[in-house]
């Protein structure tokens, strides 16, 4: 859904597979807005780092490969990237993308999983929450605030990952 009308759809198989059927199969779609032409909003869900059938180093490979060219794109959703040394999160932050919640002036806890969730039990995480859900830009811009949805505080839980929400 979007509030403003979409002027260009851009929808890419980043993952190895592409069977509706197949859990493992991932897509990036992309839209530009009549209000943010310049701009472009990509829903991402990316494969664990180190899935032997479908590792996120090739998904990102695809979903860059796609990018390539634009400029002021925004990447949300599920990036099953929690800042772990050497994995996901470090690889996007060094392909040149910035996480909003870092560059909040204003944030909560940032907690978009609590517990250890269905997919994460054997990977060695523990705590009360991961941030696996975020929202990246590629530029480094001022972020007001960042805060975490649908997480029973603010909405009702609808999933077992929350939602973000920013302000620029």
């Amino acid at each position: 859904m979007s509030f403003s009308p979409i002027l260009e759809v851009s929808i890419k198989t980043i993952s190895k597979v592409d069977d509706y059927e197949n859990w493992k199969t991932r897509k990036i779609v992309g839209i530009r807005t009549k209000e943010y032409p310049q701009s472009w909003f990509y829903s991402v869900h990316f494969g664990w780092w180190n899935d032997t059938q479908e590792p996120f180093l090739y998904q990102w490979k695809n979903t860059l490969d796609e990018l390539s060219g634009k400029e002021n794109v925004w990447l949300l959703g599920d990036t099953n990237s929690p800042d772990i040394k050497s994995e996901s999160y470090e690889e996007i932050v060094k392909s040149g993308f910035y996480d909003s919640y870092i560059l909040s002036d204003k944030k909560d806890e940032g907690f978009t999983a609590r517990g250890i969730i269905d997919g994460w039990r054997d990977k060695g995480i523990s705590g009360d929450g991961m941030r696996i859900d975020q929202i990246f830009c590629d530029k480094k811009i001022p972020v007001k605030s960042s805060r975490v949805i649908f997480n029973g505080k603010y909405f009702d839980v609808v999933s077992d990952h929350f939602g973000v929400i920013v302000e620029v």
